[in-house]
């Protein structure tokens, strides 16, 4: 029995002290991919720098700055670009992320329209390609255009040897961030589809999915307001209403990454409106794309004197509404005002929750001017707390209809930039 008890101890004690020696390894291994991402986020950040450079922004010794460089150029993420100035000895030399050289497929889902191009990693568009959604056909009459679209891209990088890094897509609805799984999308009618499933017989790339409104902010912090701001919202203002919130430089997804779901929350108990979700009073119901039309359609059938009164048998979209507002009608202008108001009242909620330092509006409704912009602008500082001095600015996306193209590309920059799956 004694023999027993000394072997197990001894087993036990050999157990602890590998396991510790795995820890070690394991926390080493973590520190070092740190390291590099730190190194790469900064070379890209900085655009061109040299070693000297790097070492006394991220603190790292040169030796680990060396291995780490050496490294990036291996998988031809970075290379030397050039001499540096000197006040003395050897001139520097440069260092530059290979954004031209390095490409990525982005796929904008919409219900409307699939659009898609081939860009390199700074966004800029080689070639582009948009199809009509064919939603009759259901999901999989949807994923073959997809399919068909990767194909294309794919061939045109092919014939220009050019290196892809993967497929980032824009989707229109609530996407499981752990499993890749689009949860609900009530603009497709879409319940629990694999979209990486459908689409891996067309390609052997990685695909990375997304909700489009958490992608629009997560493009606005890789290129655009992001170079100024680290914490702000950004909100796709479009057929549906959704937002993206970006805390100190990250995007914040909730507990299965679908945070932000402004659209449907409940801005007016009595409304007798129901979202496509299915809940009466939402904002989605009741200031969206979709949402507006319905309003205009029901509205415009008794008022004779309306611009839209005689095409209320015609398809009445939100452009056909804010086209009527612009050339003075009554009716038309009257809905912007309320639809403003409700937009309003979400956009102040998500102010005072967050703290943020400044709202993005992007999608079709801000597209048709600035007249919908500017009445949200007036009212939310009707809303604001006069003991906080700080006001908000609402700005608008510089990304006009590629803002989800740009959320697209940026899914699968992040990814590099935190050297995932490299």
């Amino acid at each position: 029995m004694l023999f027993l008890n000394y072997l197990s101890n001894v087993l036990q004690r050999q157990e602890n002290k590998m396991a510790k020696e795995k820890y070690s390894v394991d926390k080493s291994d973590i520190q070092v991919n740190q390291n590099k991402i730190k190194v790469l986020q900064l070379i890209r950040n900085e655009k061109k720098i040299t070693r000297a450079e790097i070492i006394r922004l991220s603190g790292l010794s040169a030796p680990t700055v060396t291995r780490i460089v050496e490294n990036l150029v291996q998988l031809k993420l970075i290379q030397t670009d050039g001499i540096g100035s000197s006040v003395g000895g050897r001139p520097p030399q440069l260092i530059r992320f290979q954004s031209k050289e390095n490409y990525v497929i982005g796929i904008d889902l919409g219900a409307t329209y699939i659009r898609s191009a081939l860009s390199n990693l700074d966004g800029e568009f080689i070639f582009e390609i948009h199809v009509s959604t064919n939603l009759k056909k259901g999901f999989d009459g949807v994923m073959e255009q997809v399919g068909e679209l990767i194909e294309k891209l794919s061939e045109r990088a092919r014939q220009k040897s050019l290196t892809l890094w993967g497929i980032g897509i824009a989707v229109c609805g609530m996407v499981n961030k752990k499993s890749g799984i689009v949860e609900y999308s009530p603009i497709f009618g879409w319940k629990n589809v694999n979209l990486q499933e459908a689409l891996a017989k067309y390609t052997n790339l990685k695909i990375a999915l997304g909700n489009v409104t958490h992608l629009i902010a997560l493009g606005e912090l890789l290129y655009g307001v992001g170079k100024d701001y680290k914490n702000f919202i950004s909100i796709n203002l479009g057929y549906g209403i959704g937002s993206g919130i970006i805390i100190d430089g990250k995007l914040f997804g909730g507990v299965d990454g679908i945070a932000g779901e402004i659209g449907h929350i409940v801005v007016d108990k009595h409304s007798k409106r129901q979202g496509l979700e299915g809940i009466t009073g939402t904002l989605e119901a009741v200031a969206s794309g979709y949402g507006l039309a319905d309003i205009a359609r029901e509205r415009a059938g008794s008022d004779p004197e309306s611009i839209l009164y005689p095409i209320i048998r015609e398809d009445i979209d939100a452009k056909k509404v804010f086209d009527a507002a612009k050339n003075g009608d009554r009716l038309a202008n009257e809905i912007i005002d309320e639809v403003a108001g409700f937009l309003s009242i979400g956009i102040d909620t998500l102010i005072k929750l967050f703290n943020t330092e400044c709202i993005v509006l992007s999608g079709g409704l801000v597209q048709n001017g600035d007249v919908l912009t500017e009445k949200i602008r007036t009212e939310v500082k009707n809303y604001s707390m006069s003991a906080i001095s700080r006001s908000v600015p609402i700005l608008t996306s510089g990304f006009g209809e590629n803002a989800a193209l740009m959320g697209s590309f940026s899914l699968i920059l992040e990814r590099i930039l935190l050297m995932e799956s490299l």
